[in-house]
């Protein structure tokens, strides 16, 4: 009797230290890091980078906010940071996140594979996919 008083003691104290923290929606965010521009598609055609277009990098904080730098090359062969933007980001739920920097939340699917994300846009008729990489 002694031994089964015990084991469901140990049973009980098992299920009882189990909290809903465990579940997945503590956590982290997949978006959460830094990420670099690492290949462009045009039409499932991949595009040529240069060093200075790869420097691009987002910093996504886990307190939701998120720096952005874009880099580009001039004539001259010179790259140079042409847009530093510090704003907020959110999960929408779906893969759909939401950018602020400012001038208004934009939202954009995104699809995660392994250390990469990607998105893909259409404009004028031509699909563009950007994606990044964890550095």
């Amino acid at each position: 009797m002694k031994k089964a008083v015990l084991f469901l003691s140990f049973l009980t104290l098992i299920f009882t230290s189990c909290s809903s923290d465990d579940d997945s929606s503590s956590q982290q965010d997949p978006i959460i890091g830094t990420w670099k521009y690492h290949k462009a598609f045009v039409n499932g055609v991949e595009q040529t980078l240069t060093d200075c277009e790869k420097q691009e990098t987002f910093v996504f904080k886990s307190n939701n906010t998120v720096d952005y730098k874009y880099y580009e090359e001039e004539v001259s062969g010179n790259c140079l940071l042409e847009e530093d933007a510090s704003g907020t980001w959110s999960n929408n739920g779906n893969n759909l996140y939401a950018l602020d920097f400012g001038f208004g939340p934009t939202t954009q699917a995104l699809t995660f594979e392994n250390d990469t994300f990607y998105f893909d846009d259409v404009y004028e008729g031509d699909t563009y996919r950007e994606v990044y990489i964890r550095n």
